[in-house]
């Protein structure tokens, strides 16, 4: 499988009513596809550059995962049609970064939610 960062500006206004509810949406797409979250955690919450959909923040959402290739363009799609996702980009990580980076951000954030953390949620 190959692991991937995805990082995600969500509507800040629903983020801050419930912020469990937006972020496992991203999780349970992602395991929907048939991929695995690594790590999942709020990276920023701020204002944007020009609004996005009439919003002027944007809470920003970072998340590690392991997935097939397939899975991915049904990903994206599910992404799109989501009204919690303003915006999003999808990097594939080299297999040589992958664990480093996946262990950084575990170990960068106390708020950090791994995978067993947010599968039973």
């Amino acid at each position: 499988m190959t692991v991937y960062e995805g990082m995600f500006i969500l509507d800040s206004t629903k983020y801050s009513r419930d912020p469990e509810t937006v972020t496992s949406q991203i999780n349970d797409l992602v395991s929907e596809h048939g991929g695995t979250v690594l790590v999942s955690q709020l990276w920023d919450e701020r204002k944007l550059a020009y609004p996005i959909k009439n919003q002027r923040k944007g809470a920003y959402w970072l998340i590690y995962f392991s997935m097939e290739g397939t899975g991915l363009v049904a990903f994206e799609r599910q992404c799109e049609l989501n009204e919690n996702i303003l915006r999003r980009l999808i990097l594939k990580i080299d297999p040589r970064l992958a664990e480093p980076l996946v262990q950084h951000a575990q170990a960068g954030d106390s708020s950090t939610k791994t995978a067993p953390a947010t599968a039973g949620k």
